[in-house]
């Protein structure tokens, strides 16, 4: 009979790794024989394209070419791992479809990291991701604000094994030994399920919100608004993630017209309408920017009214003009959307600081928003306007009123 630990590693799966063969090939042969050595089934794939592999993958560079559809023989780098990252895709695809991996991990550079990033991006959330890699930290931040893979900088240089690759190697074995995919049965979610967008100074809304949707069984799941949590949350919303956006908090969208620290991207307001999920909009925060100490903000908003938030950041309230092209450029983007939308407007201000003798109260900026907002929008979406604080929590409620509804309409 079996032992239990014999009947543990049967059940596990297999194991995909990904690299460039020719660069990476020693690194690849270490972390595979780590595996082994644990009881896990590997699988190598090569997807290199410059000089010749250190061993021979299970799946050969070759065998990756012939499934993509842009050609592999160009002028460039960065042109021919693109058409690599695309046959790669193509075959991880067809093996998760097939249940015949339960993790994947890569080894690599800046470029590897890049391709491993491309390959792993349509994977489901949950599905097991395992990055080893050199690639510098700006790269990284990228990886991981799109993304659920486990990250494990080598800090050093990927140039063979020495003491320090092999100990991060070596915790990359132990992770992955018990990283298993748990299926789409055991991570289903129940009912219906609705993102909110919160910040510190929008969060009374946002708690409103979740009473309500919670109260009629929707589960809610919260990001913050500081750029990386609005690129999470559009990752996620592009995958099937969810049934609906209560985008409370659109402050991101300021941050990207002023180049804040807290900026989500040109993707931002992207996602939902691409799927015609329900999207509720307000102008959660679109009265401050982010930036960090004082010295940090640009000489060209230093006349504005700003507010310490901590230490380390610092906010800047929006003018007229600027609320007008925030919201101008927020009715663009779901001016495209393919679901239903309406915009909630809280007439008495829009985050803690925007109230009668504080910091950042300026209905003339607000007002602005609102008024460019039913200017660009599209005829058919409604501003739903209220005489409301952001905070009241009525506000909260008659937004999440109109998601239930919403969410509850025959299909």
């Amino acid at each position: 009979m079996r032992s239990k630990k014999e009947r543990v590693l049967a059940s596990k799966g297999m194991i995909l790794l990904v690299a460039t063969l020719d660069s990476k090939g020693d690194e690849v042969a270490f972390l595979k024989q780590q595996l082994a050595a644990r009881g896990r089934s590997v699988c190598v794939m090569d997807v290199g394209t410059a000089g010749s592999p250190k061993f021979p993958g299970d799946v050969t560079r070759e065998s990756v070419a012939s499934r993509t559809k842009i050609p592999v023989d160009v002028d460039g780098p960065a042109e021919a791992l693109n058409a690599m990252a695309s046959g790669a895709t193509a075959i991880v695809k067809d093996l998760f479809n097939a249940g015949e991996i339960s993790a994947i991990a890569g080894v690599g550079g800046g470029k590897g990291a890049g391709v491993f990033h491309q390959i792993t991006c349509d994977l489901p959330y949950g599905f097991p991701k395992v990055l080893v890699t050199s690639a510098r930290p700006a790269l990284l931040a990228e990886i991981a604000t799109t993304s659920d893979t486990i990250l494990l900088p080598t800090i050093v240089d990927l140039m063979g094994i020495n003491r320090f690759t092999r100990a991060v190697l070596i915790n990359a074995a132990n992770m992955l030994y018990g990283l298993e995919w748990a299926g789409p049965e055991e991570v289903s979610r129940p009912g219906k399920t609705v993102a909110v967008t919160a910040f510190g100074v929008t969060t009374p809304a946002v708690q409103s919100v979740m009473s309500r949707l919670e109260a009629s069984d929707v589960t809610v799941v919260v990001f913050p608004a500081n750029g990386a949590g609005g690129r999470s949350m559009e990752s996620l919303i592009a995958k099937g993630e969810f049934d609906g956006v209560i985008d409370l908090t659109t402050t991101e969208m300021a941050d990207l017209l002023l180049d804040g620290t807290a900026s989500a991207g040109e993707d931002r307001l992207t996602a939902a309408g691409a799927v015609g999920i329900p999207q509720a909009i307000a102008p959660g925060a679109v009265d401050m920017v982010n930036f960090g100490p004082p010295e940090s903000i640009p000489k060209h908003l230093s006349d504005r009214t700003t507010y310490r938030h901590t230490p380390m950041t610092t906010l800047v309230r929006t003018n007229p003009d600027e609320t007008a092209k925030i919201a101008q450029q927020t009715a663009a983007r779901l001016n495209r959307s393919m679901g239903p939308v309406a915009i909630f407007w809280p007439a008495r201000g829009v985050s803690d600081y925007d109230r009668p003798g504080k910091s950042f109260h300026d209905p003339v900026a607000n007002v602005s928003w609102r008024d460019a907002m039913k200017q660009t929008l599209r005829a058919d979406i409604p501003v739903l306007e209220t005489d409301f604080h952001i905070n009241d929590p009525d506000f909260g409620a008659l937004c999440a009123d109109w998601m239930i509804a919403k969410l509850n309409e025959p299909i």
